[in-house]
Formats: C-alpha cells, structure tokens, sequence
C-alpha cells in the first residue's frame, strides 16, 4: 500500500499540516486501512477519502 506524508495530504486537500495532524490523531482518516505512525510519524493511505465532518453547532 502507498502511504503519503501529512504535508502532501495537507497540500492535495488544501487544509494546513497540523490540522491533518488532528484528523489522524481523531480517527478522521481512514478507508480500509487506517492512518497510522510509524517512526513517530503518520502515514496516510494514498487512497484515503477527505473526512466529511459534522460541526457541533451551539446556540
């Protein structure tokens, strides 16, 4: 399977490193295989899918 870094997901999805970093750490990512770390860093599925993302909405 092809892994991609964090900074190549951010820049094909257009959203910024540390917030890629959260959706990893969330659970956000994932398709079959999920994203994991290894050697203290996370590896993406190339064919990961963009999260789709309920926001808590508080009125």
């Amino acid at each position: 399977m092809q892994y991609l870094s964090v900074k190549e997901v951010a820049e094909k999805w257009g959203y910024s490193e540390d917030t890629i970093r959260k959706w990893c750490r969330e659970g956000l990512i994932s398709i079959t295989v999920r994203a994991e770390k290894k050697s203290g860093r996370w590896q993406i599925p190339a064919d990961a899918q963009f999260p789709r993302i309920k926001k808590n909405i508080h009125i």
